[in-house]
């Protein structure tokens, strides 16, 4: 049984994938939705919305295109470290322009020509650019000299910049003036309140089907303290602390499963509950470490079926805690015993001694298959496997979230 089988949950909750159908309309985000939506109708020209990393402008976006996919045509540029020419073709392309010359005057023509029938048909014409504050200056200047398409009554393009607050302070340089007066709509979205974070953990546990997971009230309270309001913290804590829960064995996720959860992420750094205002803007920033971090783990430690993980090099690292679970070698006769388990969870935590409270040391996905040399129930009654690494060191994991091989 899956931990998603375990909360009778269809999916899980709080993936950190964008994804429409769990679009949470908080204040702050039905604000900028609803400038967005004004701006394209005024055909304003620009739209500006800046905010930090996290806080859901990708998603803002999903559901803005989502209502306007059949009103307008509209370019998304997701990479915008792009030359002025390299911009302009990704756009037509986007578009479905053809150009039939690649010299700056025939693309120009070519975009008007398409910007005049497409108004002529009622439609409105956009681009948008996400992590608009990797745009090159040379590029935005492009951008500016692009809005100039217009007829003797409107705008023929609408273009929306989103971006991290850097873009923000881009535009309010000297050079950057001409632009920034342009910008005649701006929107800064805000992390969630408490009450919204709270009301969030709930939105998204429906979403998915709610059965019995239920976030205490002390744990929600610590979830908001750790994410501070930004949706993507929450997703990654309150997933980790229904993990928690699940190996822990419990229908209830409470402050102890959601102080492992935030444990595991910072490993023990400073960006813990209780952050002071001097980090709490760095947050953002040291989850993205985080998840490269992670990343990385997952390369060297997510393998397919049928074939054992690799040690962390943080393995041989780990002091001896305990004699008795702590050896990193198997010895001749306990390599009769062998048996062979799967993991049944998206991912399993490896860990040096047979303890929730012991720091992991590497992570298995579904489906990898591990040799299990030895079995223990520690002080709590929990069942844990021994198992052998491809390298012959060893490590345990947590009998709840492996099934035994026939």
């Amino acid at each position: 049984m899956d931990y998603l089988e375990f909360f009778s949950l269809k999916e899980d909750p709080f993936k950190i994938t964008p994804d429409l159908s769990y679009f949470y309309p908080s204040r702050e985000h039905n604000e900028i939705l609803t400038s967005l939506q004004y701006a394209i109708e005024q055909k304003e020209g620009f739209f500006l919305a800046t905010g930090e990393p996290g806080t859901g402008k990708t998603t803002v976006l999903k559901v803005f295109i989502d209502d306007w996919k059949d009103k307008a045509e509209i370019a998304l540029i997701l990479t915008p470290r792009l030359s002025p020419e390299e911009f302009l073709l990704a756009v037509l392309e986007d578009l479905k322009v053809q150009v039939q010359e690649r010299n700056k005057n025939e693309i120009i023509k070519a975009f008007r020509n398409f910007l005049l029938a497409t108004s002529s048909k009622g439609k409105r014409v956009i681009i948008i650019v996400d992590e608009a504050q990797d745009l090159p200056d040379e590029t935005l200047e492009e951008l500016r000299l692009l809005s100039n398409l217009e007829t003797e009554k409107e705008k023929l393009l609408q273009i929306v910049l989103i971006g991290q607050p850097e873009l923000k302070n881009k535009l309010s340089l000297e050079h950057m003036r001409q632009l920034n007066q342009r910008m005649t709509v701006k929107a800064i979205l805000m992390p969630l309140t408490m009450s919204e974070t709270f009301d969030y953990v709930n939105y998204r546990l429906i979403k998915a089907g709610k059965g019995l997971p239920t976030f205490e009230e002390d744990a929600k309270r610590l979830i908001y303290k750790f994410s501070k309001g930004v949706p993507r913290l929450i997703n990654l804590v309150a997933s980790r602390s229904l993990m928690a829960a699940y190996i822990d064995g419990s229908k209830g996720i409470n402050k102890k499963h959601v102080r492992y959860a935030i444990d595991h992420l910072t490993e023990g750094s400073e960006a813990r509950v209780g952050l002071s205002d001097i980090v709490k803007y760095g947050l953002a920033a040291g989850l993205a470490i985080v998840i490269v971090v992670f990343g990385i783990i997952g390369y060297k430690y997510y393998f397919p079926a049928n074939r054992a993980l690799s040690t962390s090099e943080q393995h041989s690292s780990i002091p001896n805690k305990s004699k008795t679970y702590t050896s990193l070698k198997v010895n001749k006769n306990q390599e009769e015993f062998v048996r062979t388990v799967m993991v049944v969870v998206r991912s399993a935590n490896l860990r040096p001694i047979p303890s929730l409270n012991s720091n992991p040391i590497a992570s298995a996905s579904r489906g990898t298959v591990l040799k299990v040399v030895e079995e223990h129930k520690d002080e709590n009654g929990m069942n844990w496997y021994k198992t052998k690494l491809s390298d012959n060191s060893v490590c345990w994991i947590a009998k709840e979230v492996v099934k035994i091989m026939e």
